[in-house]
Order: structure tokens, then sequence, then C-alpha cells
């Protein structure tokens, strides 16, 4: 049979097409290859844990950290935070979200520890030297030098590093540089990441702050130094490509800063602690306009698949 040529008129009934019909359905298929993909691998729609990566990760790094604050009532002397919150978090919104896959991508981060030796003379050194340097500023402006107590030696030393790398590195970092920070990264330059992310580590230590009646950690010094140190944190990260790194720095603050912050008491310690976060906030001010505050790093790639490097 013929086929109708293009001049032959419609049937009969049929409704003539839209004056301008193949140019809006040009955009509009314009506009959806624009829209951010929300598809899996087969082609459907992402789950809800999938889609709140970011919401699901918080709301369970503080339930689950939280968890043990009510019992300081009963026991003031305990820890009101659970120091795997951010960790597990980050393993169950993994598995949640991406299955077994993202979960193995997620655990794999804490094997990259071959890295160039400067990123972890930068790890151990730096926070050594914010927080020395720190001290003898406090002491050169009046304050009576610290008495360190007899000498731990270093097996001592290195067992408590090595403790605190564990509880404090893995249990925090695995979930605030490791999973979080390349999700906050994905939308924003990475000081912007790193700075969000600093106001909900500082919001996690809360019941730290409330808790303690000794004032262990001054609230604003130690929120100026928890955003400082945040950036410093993702320069360490995004350049190194190495979660464990931050993993050394965060054990190696908490190390030095064990044994020089008790040593100074009084108005001294307070001195001390802002003194130490406006080191910081130099320290990260250098990195920054180094770094520069879109990448907090010059090669690597902040835009991960599914935000986990």
């Amino acid at each position: 049979m013929a086929q109708p040529s293009p001049e032959q008129p419609l049937p009969a009934g049929q409704p003539l097409p839209a004056a301008g019909g193949g140019r809006r359905r040009k955009r509009r298929e314009a506009a959806r290859r624009r829209m951010p993909q929300r598809l899996n691998a087969h082609g459907g729609e992402l789950a809800w844990p999938a889609r709140h990566r970011l919401v699901l990760f918080f709301a369970l790094a503080f339930a689950i950290s939280w968890m043990a604050w009510p019992l300081t009532l009963l026991n003031p002397n305990s820890s009101p935070l659970i120091p795997f919150g951010p960790a597990l978090a980050a393993a169950i919104t993994a598995f949640l979200s991406g299955g077994k896959a993202e979960l193995m991508r997620l655990l794999g981060q804490l094997v990259r520890w071959r890295v160039p030796g400067r990123w972890y003379i930068f790890a151990v050194g730096l926070p050594c030297l914010l927080v020395t340097v720190a001290a003898g500023l406090t002491v050169s402006g009046g304050a009576p030098a610290p008495e360190l107590g007899p000498n731990p030696g270093w097996l001592m030393l290195l067992g408590s590093f090595a403790f605190t790398l564990v509880v404090v590195g893995v249990f925090e970092e695995l979930g605030w540089r490791g999973y979080a920070l390349p999700l906050l990264q994905r939308n924003r330059p990475a000081l912007s990441a790193a700075l969000l992310l600093g106001l909900a580590w500082a919001a996690w230590h809360l019941p730290e702050l409330l808790s303690d009646p000794t004032g262990q950690r001054p609230p604003l010094p130690f929120l100026l130094m928890v955003l400082a140190q945040s950036v410093l944190l993702a320069w360490l990260c995004n350049s190194s490509g190495s979660v464990p790194i931050c993993m050394v720095f965060h054990a190696a603050f908490n190390t030095v800063g064990a044994l020089v912050f008790p040593a100074l008491l009084g108005p001294d310690y307070l001195t001390l602690w802002w003194t130490v976060a406006l080191l910081h906030v130099l320290a990260a001010l250098v990195v920054i306009a180094v770094a520069g505050p879109l990448r907090l790093a010059r090669t690597l790639d902040t835009t991960p698949s599914h935000g986990i490097t």
C-alpha cells in the first residue's frame, strides 16, 4: 500500500498538532537531561536512604552517640558520648543506601595508609606544633611553666596514641571525613563543606560540653578550634586521599593535648584554649590561601561517585 505523502491532509477526526509542540518537547527533554539522576543501576527510582544519605547519617550519628547521655544522671563520671556513633552511622547508611558494595567502599578507606611521607609529617607534626606553641605563648604571657608530671615513657605514650587512634580516630573520622565530607563536597565548595561539617562535629560534642562541670572544653574557643580543625582535616583528606591521615592527626592532637592541657589551671587554662583556637584559625587561613577554598587541594577530585572516595 502506498504511504501518504507529507502533503496529504490528516484523516478526519485526528487533532492537529499544537503549534510549537516539537520545540516544547525538546525543551522538556533538555530539562530532564539537566536534572540530577536519581536512578539506581537498574533504572529504578533510588530508595529513600540513597536519596537522603546525609540526613540519615547525621541522624544516626547523633542518636547512637547520645544514647549514653541520660546515664550521666546516674553516674556523673560516666562518658556522655558513645565514640563509635559516627563510624557505625556511616556503615549503616552506606549499607542501606548502596548495599554491600557501598559498605565495602567505605570500609576500604581504612586501609589507605600508603601515601607520601609528608602527609604523615603534617598529620603528626602540625597538631603537636599548634599545642606546644600555644603552651609556650601562654607561659610567655605570664602563666607558670606547666608541670607535666612524671615522664610517661615512649612505650606509654605510643600506647596512648594507639588507643586514641582507634577510639577517636577510627570511630569518628570514618564517619566525619570518610563518609560525610565527600557527600557534602558534591554540591558545594570544599571550604563550605568543611565548615558545615565542623558545625555538626562541634554540636555532636554537646553532651560533653553540658555534662562537664569542670569546664574541660570551654565552649567558644572549642567551637572556633573545631571549625578550624575541620578545615585542616578536609585539606589533609582531600590532598592525600587518605582517611587514616585524618585519624593520625586527630589522635596526635588528643594525645599531646592530654599531656599539656591539664598542666595549666585556672585562667591560664582558658588562655591556653583561646591560644590553641586562634593558632588553628591561623593555620586554616594559610591552608585556604595555599590550597584554595574551592577544593582545599590541588589535584584530588572531591566529587566521587556516591560521595564515597
